[in-house]
């Protein structure tokens, strides 16, 4: 069983998942089964949580704040992740197959090794997030920042439209 860790202030919860220990409105340690599928509400904060190995197959977790979470090895394939925010997380080894990012913000977050294949990326940035072993086969990125990202300068076998690469030249922008 892995650890659910939850941070709650003034009575908020900061991470409500179904499927995943229950709601609380205190500080608390919830377990949560390695498969277990959870359901995150749209826009729901989950700052810093541990969430290593969840299963968000196929949600939508539009708005979700994810900033410093620990999401090593999640699956988010197929998911819906417009304008969520990924800000300094760690999602190493997670699976982005066929996932939207659409404005979504990876900056300083470590994908090492992330499975973000024939992931439709829009207008997303990832500035200064460490990219070493993330495979971007068949991802097409349109109008994304990778300034300053590290691990993987060419964006291997991603379509890149008007996008910045992590040396800061603009890729396809003509397309």
């Amino acid at each position: 069983m892995r650890l659910l860790k939850r941070t709650a202030l003034a009575g908020l919860v900061f991470c409500a998942l179904a499927g995943c220990g229950g709601a609380s409105t205190s500080s608390t340690q919830d377990t949560i089964a390695p498969d277990a599928q959870c359901e995150a509400v749209a826009d729901a904060s989950c700052q810093g949580a541990d969430l290593e190995g969840a299963n968000f197959s196929g949600k939508d977790l539009s708005g979700i704040d994810f900033r410093r979470a620990h999401l090593v090895g999640a699956n988010f394939s197929k998911a819906n992740l417009t304008q969520a925010n990924f800000y300094g997380a760690d999602v190493s080894g997670a699976n982005f197959v066929d996932a939207i990012l659409v404005r979504a913000t990876f900056d300083g977050a470590k994908l090492t090794g992330a499975d973000v294949q024939n992931t439709r990326i829009t207008g997303a940035s990832f500035k200064k997030a460490d990219l070493v072993g993330a495979q971007f086969g068949g991802a097409f990125a349109t109008d994304a920042n990778f300034s300053g990202a590290t691990g993987n300068d060419e964006l291997t076998g991603a379509f890149l439209c008007k996008t910045t690469k992590p040396n800061g030249e603009v890729a396809g922008g003509s397309c």
